[in-house]
């Protein structure tokens, strides 16, 4: 029993982290005060959120994988949802809710030219 205590609070210190949501959070990001969309983002390539208007999170999911969480009162099954990808001649596309992501998320991926997933900023807009 003894040689277990030292792996105890290092298990309960990474349960911790684990549960914690994977989102990556800015401390409050700017507001985005755009009248014509319903809602919109503005993304580091880490997944910080650093602008938003009625996003609740972030999370970066793998190289080049985002899910952006859009709050409940937004029905993405009657919206556009337009993704930029600022200053780059790499791609982007994005796909309505799915498992990875959840039932109010849009998936989105960034890609090089060669087609190969690379981590980039982005901006997405739900009209």
């Amino acid at each position: 029993m003894r040689r277990f205590l030292p792996v105890l609070p290092t298990a309960v210190v990474l349960t911790g982290a684990l549960a914690a949501p994977a989102a990556a959070v800015a401390a409050d990001p700017m507001p985005i005060t755009s009248p014509y969309v319903q809602a919109a983002a503005d993304v580091s390539a880490s997944g910080a959120l650093r602008r938003a208007k009625n996003i609740d999170w972030v999370r970066h999911v793998n190289t080049g994988r985002y899910c952006v969480n859009v709050s409940e009162n937004i029905n993405l099954a009657f919206s556009v949802v337009q993704v930029e990808l600022p200053n780059t001649n790499r791609r982007s596309f994005s796909t309505a809710p799915n498992s990875v992501c959840g039932p109010d998320s849009i998936s989105v991926y960034t890609y090089d030219l060669n087609g190969n997933y690379v981590d980039n900023a982005f901006t997405v807009a739900v009209l």
